[in-house]
């Protein structure tokens, strides 16, 4: 290894560590902002839709009825999931004809706006919430996919790295939950952190200059790999973007994602009011809780690799081992959502702390293992695309959450919900078994190509023998 390469190797790791950091502190926040509901009340957000409710015919005794105040947090919180997930196909297109640091740039803009959004939220500017839940997926989702070309830099661990990658993003709801820690022993204001999160824009602008390119000519980084004229000719005969979009897998994968990603989108929307309600309204208890539930997409870090490296196993042994690795870990994923499920559907502590435990692995399965898989069988310079087009069909479903929460209308009635998601997960069954179906045809063939194979050569030594 030469001196130059050297060098790249080493720029390559710091980048892919840089990139890590920057997806935990802003890529993922959105699915934490839970934790910022009992901050939100205290605040007096959106207060105006509390009302003094009787307690009963010809009682002088009123309480104050927050729940549609509580409704419009959860309205904030789903537009954001969805919008993290819906604009994804032309987030992707960006990527994929403008470049990573062009798309970097347009995140920088978008984060910028809604920290900003958050800093001056208060009484009587509650609209700035759905400004900030909505441009923060925005940012999130540029900031995810722009980091996803690093993954090119690492042939034999594609997988492993989008992982990586797909884990640091995940494990960023925590922030929020230390937010509310902080603001809760009064240490610092929403407000402050909100301002402080805005300076992560130039972590993001290094980043973006120093490790990404983008389709014009100059300011190019260092890890930049100029493609000679033939490999392009070569690449435009062989690949084009529709032939992998009609991809039987990369459909199966869609559909699978798209639908199991209800589990892990309804969840954390409707967590809030089902322990405000299990804890009997205890404000202390529900906030305990729902700082232990954002904080355990930490172990995510964990996780992912793992499912990266399920991905990866004995990868160079061709299309049958991928199959297999991925047929196991889409397995896997799909037992944790149908017992997520269930768990929820039941109305107790005990639940409560099962389906964490279940969410911890379901969630970083379901995230961390299709996107691995995408960038492991696919070729790199279609990965933005192809993300795209898979989250955004995750959108356009995801958006159901709205539906869902006003089908449950009440924390006693959620099973009503959750037993519209497990329907969708069995039928994503048949998926499943479309799954297992490909891997046994794959090994049939590969079996076949190896015999024939066997008999061609005997045939030639045969040949050989007669002269």
């Amino acid at each position: 290894m030469d001196k130059t390469d050297k060098n790249k190797s080493t720029l390559k790791v710091v980048a892919l560590i840089w990139i890590l950091i920057e997806c935990n502190l802003v890529a993922g926040n959105i699915f934490g902002f839970a934790s910022l509901f009992g901050i939100l009340r205290q605040q007096n957000i959106y207060s105006s839709k509390c009302k003094l409710v009787s307690e009963g015919v010809g009682s002088n005794r009123t309480y104050v009825d927050c729940h549609g105040q509580i409704n419009e947090y959860q309205f904030a919180f789903a537009l954001g999931i969805g919008f993290y997930n819906l604009p994804a196909v032309a987030i992707g297109m960006i990527n994929d004809y403008f470049g990573p640091r062009f798309l970097k740039l347009i995140g920088i803009v978008f984060h910028l706006i809604s920290w900003l959004s958050l800093g001056f939220l208060a009484p009587g500017r509650d609209w700035l919430l759905l400004f900030h839940t909505i441009l923060l997926s925005l940012a999130g989702i540029c900031t995810l996919l722009s980091s996803f070309s690093i993954a090119a830099h690492f042939k034999q661990n594609r997988g492993l790295v989008t992982a990586l990658i797909s884990g640091a993003q995940l494990a960023g709801s925590i922030w929020f939950a230390i937010f509310q820690v902080l603001i809760e022993k009064k240490i610092v204001s929403l407000s402050t952190l909100a301002f402080a999160w805005t300076s992560f824009a130039l972590l993001m602008l290094a980043s973006a200059f120093l490790f990404l390119d983008w389709r014009f000519l100059w300011l190019d980084s260092k890890l930049k790999v100029k493609p000679t004229r033939q490999e392009g000719v070569n690449a435009d005969e062989q690949d084009n973007l529709v032939e992998h979009v009609t991809n039987p897998l990369f459909v199966v994968v869609t559909l699978f994602l798209s639908c199991l990603l209800l589990t892990i989108s309804f969840l954390p929307v409707v967590w809030y009011p089902w322990l405000k309600y299990l804890t009997g309204g205890d404000d202390v208890l529900t906030n305990r809780y729902t700082f232990l539930y954002s904080i355990s997409a930490v172990v995510g870090l964990v996780i992912a690799p793992l499912c990266g490296l399920i991905v990866d196993f004995r990868a160079s042994r061709g299309t049958t081992q991928k199959m297999l690795n991925i047929s196991v870990l889409q397995t896997l994923t799909w037992i944790a959502s149908i017992a997520l499920c269930i768990v929820c559907m039941f109305r107790s502590i005990a639940a409560a702390l099962t389906t964490l435990g279940i969410l911890l692995f379901s969630r970083t399965m379901l995230v961390a293992g299709s996107q691995a898989l995408i960038a492991a069988v696919f070729p790199p310079q279609f990965i933005g695309s192809l993300l795209g087009i898979m989250w955004t069909t995750a959108g356009i479903i995801s958006f159901t959450t709205y539906g869902l929460v006003r089908l449950a209308t009440d924390p006693e009635h959620y099973w009503r919900a959750w037993l519209v998601i497990l329907l969708l997960c069995f039928i994503m069954g048949g998926h499943l078994v479309q799954l297992w179906v490909l891997y046994f045809r794959s090994k049939k063939g590969k079996k076949c190509e190896d015999l024939q194979v066997h008999a061609e050569e005997m045939q030639t030594l045969k040949s050989s023998n007669d002269m």
